[in-house]
């Protein structure tokens, strides 16, 4: 027993020191591995994808993390310049209600001193009162002027290094994004300027308090404004190239999974930053919201790409449209040259053609919207099993409409006796069958009721015999009215050589000798032979003296003597 279990314990021991270093080997492996697909972030998606295709999963993961890093900081940087952003707005409203008020005080103390009928006590306190107030406000001009030059300063380092950001690429290979960059950049300049115009203009000329206050708030606004402006176009510009890291990402993620790797929390971080998000507090600025959006529609990763998804999407769909007639045509002459096939099957393989070659194209055209198709194939598999357990009976008339179309009990234009219903069919699809009866109505009837019955097709063969039964007295020449049949049928244009009409004594009535006439006719004239026929008979019976005699019954009554 103790050798068993020293056994044991030494194979265990072997086993944890084998795992062990398999695991310390691996992990030694991935950490000398760094990533390289990362060196040129901007690089074609298709050179990408040619880089990725050697790597192993370990290597995969590394360069999925590294670009995953590289995303996280774009997106921190679009953070910090949205919050930058809502700073400016925020300091932009506290500036105009600053600059308001500071006026409205100025213009209240000069009210004050300006009224003439002022009482005696009151005219003494006035000009110190002025006097005040116009100190207040120099100082609170001043420490505006101080706040604008250190503003000036801070502004002056992010416009010198985006204008060096910007004059490091040509003129003429800059982007829509870039060139607007260019723009709100040399517009932030031309605001600096206004305030230090301003600033030397309060302080070389004499100026009323309150034009002092207006210049200067003006000045102010429309600093942080540009800058606002500028930092619009530079949130507009980083979510471009947020797209672009994202879709590298995405390749990395795509080839990860191929090569049995879990990409669920990058593609659930990808899905919580993708899109353009919308900011309530910027739709309210007028101006700001129209260079976010103007800014988005330019954009070679927002705008411009959905535009060329969006063409590219059309022209699919109207090339698979065209490609189901042309394709649904030539099924249409394949079928037709074939007599194999009726109607409702013919109907059915041109239309089964040309609506499958438009789902095909309606889901490569998603595509070029860049949604995942294989997602979205998944979800029709799960929606036709849910639906399908929802509409069973609908299935089984589906089911029921395949099987009369392969075997073909009927077709359009027969007319059919077939769940209580008599008519011609006049249409036919996989779930119901439209009968016209004879009276003009329209009755649609689910083909599980009529596959589950019987089925009469009264004009599915190209000929139909005529069955009428004529009776006459028991006193009249059955001969004759033999003959007078005969003539009649062999006759009447429309009535069959081949095979030959039949007229025979058929039964001895209760009140009349019955003869069947049975003749041959097409079935499209088998109502006006009937009908000619019968009229003609008793035409031919009352010239030739033949009766036609109606149900009677003799009654004979015995009378019997009393007591007898």
């Amino acid at each position: 027993m103790l050798t068993r279990n020293k056994h044991f314990f030494i194979v265990c021991m072997l086993f944890i020191v084998w795992f062990s270093a398999s695991v310390s080997l691996s992990q030694e492996a991935e950490q000398k591995y760094t990533a390289t697909t990362i060196s040129d972030p901007q690089i074609p998606v298709g050179d990408l994808e040619l880089l990725l295709k050697p790597l192993t999963k370990s290597e995969l993961i590394v360069e999925a993390e590294a670009w995953l890093q590289l995303l996280k900081s774009k997106v921190s940087q679009i953070s910090a310049a949205e919050i930058q952003m809502r700073q400016k707005s925020r300091e932009i409203d506290q500036k105009e209600t600053e600059t308001k008020k500071t006026i409205k005080e100025i213009e209240k103390t000069q009210e004050q001193t300006s009224e003439s009928a002022a009482p005696p006590e009151k005219s003494t306190q006035q000009p110190q009162q002025k006097a005040e107030v116009t100190a207040e406000a120099e100082k609170e001009i001043q420490k505006k002027v101080e706040a604008l030059d250190q503003t000036k300063s801070e502004i002056e380092d992010i416009t010198t290094t985006t204008q060096a950001a910007l004059e490091s690429k040509p003129e003429e290979e800059r982007s829509s994004l870039e060139q607007d960059l260019q723009k709100k950049t040399d517009e932030v300049i031309k605001a600096q300027e206004k305030i230090k115009d301003a600033v030397q203009e309060i302080a070389q000329t004499e100026m009323d308090l309150t034009e002092k206050v207006k210049k200067i708030g003006a000045a102010e606004v429309e600093l942080h404004s540009k800058v606002k402006e500028q930092l619009l176009v530079t949130i507009n510009k980083l979510r471009e190239e947020q797209t672009a890291l994202i879709d590298r990402l995405k390749v990395v993620l795509t080839a990860l999974k191929d090569k049995g790797g879990d990409v669920g929390e990058y593609e659930k971080y990808v899905a919580a930053i993708s899109g353009l998000g919308v900011d309530m507090q910027a739709i309210k600025d007028v101006s700001a919201f129209r260079i976010m959006i103007w800014g988005w529609l330019k954009s070679t990763e927002g705008g411009l790409r959905w535009l060329k998804n969006i063409i590219f999407f059309l022209l699919t769909l109207l090339v698979f449209y065209g490609l189901a007639n042309f394709l649904g045509k030539i099924t249409e002459k394949t079928v037709s040259a074939s007599k194999k096939f009726s109607d409702l099957l013919k109907h059915f393989f041109v239309s089964a053609v040309r609506k499958t070659v438009m789902l095909i194209g309606i889901i490569v055209a998603l595509s070029m919207l860049e949604v995942q198709i294989a997602p979205f194939i998944a979800g029709l598999g799960v929606a036709g099993f849910v639906l399908g357990f929802a509409l069973q009976g609908t299935l089984s008339n589906f089911a029921s409409g395949l099987m009369i179309l392969i075997y073909r009990p009927y077709d359009v234009g027969q007319i059919i006796d077939t769940a209580d219903v008599k008519g011609v069919v006049d249409s036919m699809n996989l779930v119901s069958t439209t009968i016209k009866t004879f009276d003009n109505q329209i009755v649609v009837v689910p083909n599980g009721k009529i596959w589950g019955g019987v089925i009469t097709n009264v004009t599915g063969s190209s000929t139909r015999r005529v069955d009428m039964t004529f009776g006459i007295s028991y006193s009249d020449d059955i001969t004759k009215t033999a003959k007078i049949l005969e003539d009649i049928v062999s006759k009447h244009e429309l009535v069959l050589e081949d095979p030959a009409p039949v007229v025979r004594l058929h039964e001895l009535g209760d009140s009349s000798v019955n003869f069947i006439c049975r003749p041959w006719v097409k079935t499209a004239d088998y109502w006006t032979v009937y009908w000619d026929v019968t009229r003609t008979v008793k035409e031919r019976f009352d010239k030739e003296g033949v009766s036609i005699p109606f149900p009677q019954r003799d009654v004979h009554i015995y009378q019997t003597a009393k007591g007898g």
